[in-house]
């Protein structure tokens, strides 16, 4: 079975890589790695002028109306650039969590906003939501310090709460990843009544979590194949006692091996999106095993690349330690590799 792309599908790809490399290059990265509030609300503008944030989105509604390939070549060309995005948060999770709702006009503006790039929307999974209240803290959320609402879950019905209710407080944290700030959120006794009922089932937020999943595992993949690219890039320049270290054999051998283990996560990628698109009950155990799978081999892999560079590549001059933060973040965010393979086994051996 051909699990390689389209053409239509490869048209895409390159023209995200493009609008990537042109716009969002490794010097914006930094200035917004760099700054307090770790934010630039321009790129979200500007993805959303290229269609990349309403990929997901019905047609009527202002989207692209593509699937989980299309979605996964986005995530790859966004980790491949380590743009400041959480992609797999608020262009995957956040829209298809509403669309599977029926909340009907209620969500019709949202998806609009989403699909234009001009709404965000934070996801948070089992809210600490109890007898009527919102009470309680939820760490690590994505865009959190600057999301219009937060989409709050609880056992598959979906509440949208405005982000400036009064009694949520957001505490930035530090991770890592300094490309995709997260933020601490705590509710303090809000009345649920203050939120919109989408209404949703568990089913369609299983579905909008492997989907997640699977953008994360992409996004590993693209930071991994960009630090191989910028290795032998580097391994190709740099002399060492008059040679180019791209001609020892230790570097020769670090190269190769990166390549190897990565190559097949790509298949494996193509595949799981396929399943996910086509419906199939596979992806219960598909979509962890890939995300598991693809962040182990990424942080393995630019750990691996970091090491051609000799001391420079754990130095915040060099760019190969963004690649090798965000792998992490990958790794970590929507379950760890094993949690996740814990949880594919029990789905195929239930």
């Amino acid at each position: 079975m051909d699990f390689g792309l389209t053409q239509p599908q490869e048209l895409l790809r390159d023209s995200i890589a493009r609008f990537l490399a042109q716009g969002v290059g490794i010097d914006r990265v930094r200035r917004v790695m760099d700054s307090e509030s770790g934010h630039d609300e321009a790129i979200h503008a500007e993805l959303g002028d290229q269609g990349i944030t309403g990929l997901l989105v019905d047609m009527d509604r202002g989207g692209s109306e593509l699937g989980m390939q299309e979605a996964a070549i986005a995530a790859q060309e966004i980790g491949r650039a380590a743009a400041p995005v959480n992609f797999h948060s608020s262009c995957v999770l956040a829209p298809l969590l509403i669309a599977g709702a029926d909340g009907g006009e209620r969500r019709s503006g949202l998806l609009e906003g989403i699909a234009e790039g001009k709404t965000l929307v934070t996801p948070i999974l089992d809210a600490p939501i109890g007898n009527g209240r919102v009470d309680g803290s939820v760490p690590y959320l994505p865009d959190a310090a600057w999301a219009d609402a937060f989409l709050l879950e609880d056992e598959g019905s979906l509440h949208l709460l405005d982000a400036a209710t009064p009694g949520i407080g957001v505490e930035p944290l530090q991770t890592v990843d300094q490309t995709r700030r997260v933020a601490e959120v705590t509710f303090s006794d809000i009345d649920l009544g203050a939120a919109r009922n989408l209404g949703g089932n568990a089913a369609n937020t299983r579905r909008a979590v492997y989907a997640a999943q699977i953008a994360l595992a992409a996004d590993a993949l693209g930071a991994a194949r960009k630090g191989l690219d910028i290795a032998v890039e580097y391994a190709r320049e740099r002399k060492q006692f008059d040679r180019i270290i791209g001609s020892f054999q230790a570097v020769k051998h670090i190269c190769a091996e990166v390549l190897a283990e990565v190559e097949p996560v790509q298949s494996l990628l193509w595949h799981t999106a396929d399943v996910w698109d086509g419906g199939s009950d596979e992806i219960e155990h598909f979509a962890p095993l890939l995300k598991a799978h693809a962040t182990d081999v990424a942080s393995h892999a630019v750990t691996l690349t970091t090491q051609v560079f000799g001391g420079i590549g754990f130095t915040h001059e060099c760019d190969m330690h963004i690649f090798y933060k965000r792998a992490g973040y990958d790794r970590q965010m929507l379950g760890n590799p094993t949690a996740l393979r814990e949880q594919a086994a029990a789905a195929m051996y239930p």
